[in-house]
């Protein structure tokens, strides 16, 4: 990878600090959700600072291939299982303000799975089931999320990353077909005999 024509970052410096990020949860035993929490936000950086075309140069390719390795070696397989158990407790818990952190971690696996390593490759067959059962609960909470209109959502976010948008979706249906008013009993339904007289 080279500087971004389009962001003036240093793509390699941002990386090899992925990659730096990465390899730490790999081998330290301590801290470990703050530790996996630091890489994907290293990650994310690079993700945001370059684009489709250059994750699939070669330099690209050659930084998801030294990614792949760390994710399956040391302690990122259980790390990463920990963030895929930790981002269904978020989203199960993700009513009102706690729905955008859940978002972001889901988010997050996306962007790894979509943008550099297949999850089949890094991620055990429970973490990828695990995963729909995120999507479960952000779907059963997001009528009382914390996110109302598109302003709130995050320019970054793709319309593929639909937990972002559900809530707003559904106000949007909401609004379209408010509920019934009230007009009180019907008089006519009233049975014969029990009408009051005039």
């Amino acid at each position: 990878m080279t500087v971004s024509a389009e962001t003036g970052r240093d793509l390699p410096g941002l990386a090899g600090r992925a990659l730096n990020a990465f390899a730490e949860s790999a081998s330290r035993t301590r801290d470990r959700d703050a530790l996996m929490d630091s890489a994907f936000a290293a990650l994310f950086d690079l993700y945001r600072a370059s684009n489709p075309a250059q994750r699939q140069s070669p330099a690209g390719r050659g930084f998801t291939a030294d990614l792949a390795e760390l994710l399956a070696g040391g302690n990122n397989p259980d790390r990463l299982g920990l963030y895929v158990v930790r981002s269904q407790t978020a989203a199960e818990n993700g009513r009102h303000e706690g729905y955008r952190p859940a978002c972001w971690r889901r988010s997050m696996l996306q962007i790894l799975g979509d943008e550099f390593v297949p999850w089949s490759a890094v991620l055990r067959p429970r973490d990828i089931d695990a995963i729909a059962r995120i999507d479960e609960a952000l779907a059963e909470v997001a009528a009382e999320a914390g996110i109302s209109t598109e302003q709130e959502v995050p320019s970054w976010v793709p319309r593929s990353h639909w937990w972002w948008w559900e809530p707003i979706r559904l106000r949007a249906e909401e609004e379209a077909d408010p509920p019934l008013e009230d007009e009180g009993p019907d008089v006519d339904a009233v049975p014969e005999g029990t009408r009051p007289e005039g």
